[in-house]
């Protein structure tokens, strides 16, 4: 088994950063972050921090933020940090207060109220807004060693890439989208003990 988990270990090219995305290899099995594709919003050398783009909570946000009663957004996990916190990022050309710029038309967090009142008002397209319960956090060089061990592949995509895939589609279209090499990782099973 080892030595077919090596012909997935990679070094990528690209350092990760804010608005950079963490695409999972095909045999990591550890719940959340199998075949994941995970948003990175915070990155430096003591900490990283993110969401997790492809994994439904089975939750809307009115459901857990009763002031969002006229909204049935789909809550995602974000990780399995502080799983009672909701999060948000969302793509515009106006960031809402205390938001923070994590790509060009992408920001994380901020007044939450003023977002409803963005959303309420149209100003602000559903389309356009992820929530989270929880995020995805690494402590001191964590996140480094992660990459050095291939678990890891840091990527760049349009933020409209977030936006427009379906969540069970996202890390197959992620996986589409990179070099030509890492393309058999969707011929991978999940378990490939189980064949």
């Amino acid at each position: 088994m080892n030595h077919l988990q090596n012909i997935f270990k990679i070094k990528s090219k690209i350092s990760p950063a804010p608005g950079k995305y963490l695409i999972s290899e095909p045999l990591m099995s550890d719940g959340i972050f199998g075949r994941s594709v995970i948003l990175l919003t915070e990155h430096s050398d003591e900490a990283s921090l993110g969401y997790v783009l492809n994994k439904p909570s089975g939750f809307i946000i009115s459901q857990l933020l009763p002031q969002f009663k006229n909204f049935s957004l789909p809550v995602y996990i974000g990780g399995p940090v502080a799983t009672n916190t909701v999060h948000f990022i969302y793509k515009s050309d106006k960031p809402i207060s205390s938001s923070v710029q994590i790509d060009e038309k992408l920001y994380w967090g901020g007044d939450i109220n003023e977002l409803l009142v963005q959303l309420s008002s149209n100003q602000l397209n559903e389309n356009d807004v992820r929530f989270f319960v929880g995020y995805s956090g690494w402590g001191k060089n964590q996140l480094q060693k992660e990459l050095n061990n291939g678990y890891w592949l840091v990527s760049s995509f349009p933020v409209n890439h977030l936006f427009e895939e379906e969540a069970d589609l996202l890390w197959k279209r992620s996986v589409l989208q990179l070099e030509r090499k890492y393309h058999f990782w969707l011929n991978v099973p999940k378990n490939p003990s189980l064949n």
